[in-house]
């Protein structure tokens, strides 16, 4: 599996115990198509939604703030294109893996992309620094 990081990267304001049975959930859909692992990447990002980009007249995105994006992308038909919030309802489209496994790890927005050629999933995470984004009870 290809990877992708910004040279310092954020840490997310999430448990490894949440976090991890989620990675493995985007991998499994992402490897569903008879996809090689080697074949996907799995990219992290630092991102900062302004506020006044945030909620722009799009009712699923994120809130302003700080956030790690983690991403596993790749070849093949596998995700349709999903938004997901955690107050925001059910997603419009059918999510490959239970929304409960965003709950657990706190995850902020999170959404799929049928790119044509390719698919991805990302999901967003607060930054740990408390005063980056408002907290979330679980």
């Amino acid at each position: 599996m290809r990877t992708e990081a910004p040279p310092e990267p954020w840490e997310a304001a999430t448990e490894d115990v949440d976090f991890l049975p989620l990675l493995g959930e985007m991998i499994v859909a992402a490897l569903r198509p008879g996809n090689q692992l080697s074949a996907l990447t799995l990219a992290a990002a630092n991102v900062v939604v302004p506020p006044e980009v945030a909620r722009d007249g799009h009712p699923a995105s994120p809130a302003a703030g700080d956030y790690v994006a983690v991403s596993v992308a790749g070849p093949g038909p596998w995700s349709a294109d999903w938004s997901w919030l955690p107050s925001g309802g059910p997603p419009h489209a059918e999510i490959p893996f239970p929304p409960e496994r965003l709950v657990a790890a706190r995850v902020r927005y999170a959404y799929g992309r049928a790119l044509g050629t390719s698919s991805s999933i990302t999901v967003f995470l607060a930054r740990l620094d408390p005063a980056s984004v408002p907290s979330v009870e679980r």
